[in-house]
């Protein structure tokens, strides 16, 4: 990026709130939380560019009627004409059926891939079923969206990634982090080197909750409960941390060289055999460092990443983030444009802390905000359209289009090798070492 294109994306950017690394509270006249006007709609791409792409989903647990209400949002572009699962219980499809009526109801995913007006086919089974249906998907040729990680088995990833690789449809794998454009706008900072030099990064997911799914059926509650078992499940790494950790993967330009880990289960002793809690230190070349850690025990700071240089540090939480600047570093032309609060770590109740500096908003449709004479400070990030959406949105376009947009087999499978390998090292509790042919198809 050259000097006069890196001033025109960053004149774009406005403070809006801020970020500390250390959980700082605000004391300014815009706390973090508070609520954010959504970005008024600015033209069509958030829609699906070309004709209708006719779909089904496959799977409809809760990930897969997340699926379909993203597809719903949609509107004509996005037509689910079947809808699959094995579970035909009336109470678990009804569900399904109000997000989309017009769907048929089936009970075996062969029947969806029989129906040639089905063109994208979306697989949201738990990650242990996703080989055979993504194979024979696409030996149907049909375009198909496989949620990450690809399985929970190496084999069977390369399998899928493989077929995918050689598909003449488009394959995508969930890997929705790589189509969020906030972080695509956040990359390009990154890349320019406005961190300065990259130290580390960290990222973390906490949310007290259990896991559990409840049913009256031992059978179909054991079913429900593939994420609690190691033979189903890569636990919090590889069905969460594969995301966040596919982040740094992506903004370090590299692939990890080794993984550290350590895992317990510390507060859900009930005969699960997944754990409930994990940490690792994912290496990379140049030594520099990923630290990752989850929890279903504690909600404390949620989920983010954050990526730390020596000229400023930037926080990803998931549709917004922000830049905060070491006080010695340079002033940038665009920053006398932004405007600044003041941030400070609150000691106890008090009003008194310790001043962290200030924070800059990055705001991804900042630039086109401009160009319709809007004000980003005031505006902010759309938060209307998700990740996932955005990698749906991805996948749809890709089929219109005829080239791969997204995530693509090779990355997800990566991806895939990088979860299970430290969800690896967090159950032994070792350090694995990266083979370069791992990560080959």
């Amino acid at each position: 990026m050259n000097r006069r294109d890196f001033f025109k994306d960053a004149a774009a950017l406005t403070l809006t709130a801020a970020m500390s690394v250390e959980a700082a509270e605000l004391l300014a006249d815009s706390p973090r939380g508070a609520p954010q006007q959504p970005a008024p709609k600015l033209d069509d791409d958030d829609k699906v560019q070309g004709p209708p792409v006719n779909c089904a989903v496959i799977g409809l647990s809760y990930q897969g009627r997340e699926m379909l209400s993203v597809l719903a949002k949609m509107g004509v572009g996005a037509p689910v004409s079947m809808v699959c699962d094995t579970f035909a219980a009336p109470n678990f499809l009804k569900k399904a059926t109000a997000i989309a009526p017009s769907a048929k109801v089936v009970d075996d995913y062969r029947k969806v891939l029989d129906d040639k007006s089905v063109q994208a086919v979306f697989v949201v089974t738990p990650t242990h079923k996703h080989k055979q249906i993504v194979l024979d998907a696409l030996a149907a040729e049909k375009n198909v969206y496989c949620e990450a990680p690809l399985s929970n088995d190496l084999d069977e990833a390369k399998a899928i990634a493989k077929a995918g690789k050689e598909a003449k449809t488009i394959f995508q794998s969930g890997l929705q982090s790589r189509s969020n454009k906030q972080n695509h706008h956040v990359f390009k900072f990154v890349e320019s080197g406005q961190l300065g030099d990259i130290a580390f990064g960290r990222a973390q997911y906490h949310e007290r909750t259990n896991w559990v799914r409840l049913d009256p059926r031992d059978e179909r509650q054991r079913e429900l409960n593939w994420r609690l078992r190691k033979e189903t499940s890569l636990g919090l790494i590889g069905e969460i941390g594969i995301h966040q950790i596919d982040t740094a993967s992506w903004f370090f330009k590299a692939l990890p060289v080794s993984v550290t880990g350590f895992s317990g289960i510390m507060a859900y002793n009930d005969g699960r055999t997944v754990p409930d809690t994990v940490q690792c230190v994912v290496e990379y070349p140049n030594n520099v460092r990923f630290v990752y850690d989850a929890t279903l025990a504690n909600s404390f700071e949620g989920r983010y990443e954050t990526f730390y240089g020596t000229v400023s540090a930037i926080q990803l939480r998931d549709l917004e983030a922000w830049m905060i600047k070491e006080v010695d570093s340079k002033l940038n032309g665009w920053e006398p444009f932004a405007r600044k609060d003041h941030y400070m770590i609150r000691y106890g109740d008090t009003n008194s802390g310790r001043d962290i500096g200030t924070g800059i908003a990055l705001v991804a449709d900042a630039t086109k905000q401009l160009k319709h004479g809007l004000d980003p400070g005031k505006t902010g990030t759309d938060l209307s359209k998700s990740a996932l959406y955005q990698a749906v949105l991805e996948f749809l376009n890709s089929i219109n289009q005829k080239k791969q947009l997204g995530a693509g087999p090779v990355e997800g499978y990566q991806a895939t090798v990088v979860a299970c390998k430290a969800n690896e090292a967090a159950l032994s509790g070792n350090k694995l070492t990266f083979e370069k042919t791992w990560f080959e198809i």
